[in-house]
């Protein structure tokens, strides 16, 4: 089975599909945002440039935990750890999804302004995995595994974020009929075309959804500020 297709042909369109595709807190659709509709929907570790086959991955989170406590206390769980690494940057197995739309508009529609892009939306994956879970627990596990984290961070709270955890790293998402049936699949794509972004995010910014809001310290503030001096900077 293959992805559902959808393509955006206007903002009120974005209303129509989200009503449609809801969250309920993470338990009916998931959403994540990519800049260029052409990228993998995979976790960076699990790219062709990241990717290190038999779990070696998670010995490269292992070296980064150990060197991270001297910039920050960790919490003790492995997977806390790895969405901490995961939000600074780190090749890991998690992938980031959201439960509100608008956040993966943004995260879409933020960056590169020629290339169309897409919204992700799928289904709750079946297993999950906790706190508990240990990273040589990963070292076991085999598919793609919802991961439903407590609110270690504002960054994390504020975008209402959820990951999914590959294992291994460069397992893909299985596409299959979903949950409600009648032949739908669980996973759909949504296109936003290059000429639209930039209307999708004026209309985010009307709801509330930019980078002050997203990344909540003076970094998110100053990205938010820039936006907006540059569009002021554009010819009318």
């Amino acid at each position: 089975m293959n992805p559902g297709r959808l393509t955006l042909k206007d903002i009120e369109m974005l209303h129509l599909v989200f009503r449609g595709y809801r969250s309920h807190d993470g338990m009916g659709f998931l959403f994540r945002g990519q800049a260029d509709a052409s990228w993998d929907l995979l976790p960076k570790a699990g790219r062709k440039e990241f990717f290190l086959p038999n779990n070696r991955d998670l010995g490269r989170f292992w070296l980064w935990a150990r060197q991270a406590v001297a910039y920050s206390s960790l919490p003790l769980s492995d997977l806390e750890q790895l969405a901490i690494a995961q939000h600074h940057g780190l090749a890991t197995r998690l992938l980031d999804w959201t439960m509100n739309p608008l956040v993966a508009c943004f995260f879409a529609c933020s960056e590169h302004p020629d290339k169309d892009d897409t919204v992700y939306m799928v289904e709750t994956p079946d297993q999950v995995v906790s706190e508990e879970s240990t990273a040589n627990d990963l070292k076991n596990f085999s598919g793609v595994y919802g991961y439903f984290p407590k609110s270690i961070s504002p960054r994390l709270l504020n975008q209402k974020g959820i990951f999914t955890v590959h294992c291994d790293a460069s397992r893909k998402i299985p596409v299959k009929e979903s949950r409600l049936g009648e032949g739908k699949p669980n996973l759909l794509m949504l296109t936003i075309p290059a000429q639209l972004k930039e209307d999708v995010i004026k209309h985010l910014e009307d709801y509330g959804i930019d980078k002050s809001v997203l990344f909540p310290d003076l970094d998110g503030l100053s990205a938010h500020i820039n936006r907006k001096t540059l569009r002021m900077r554009k010819p009318a």
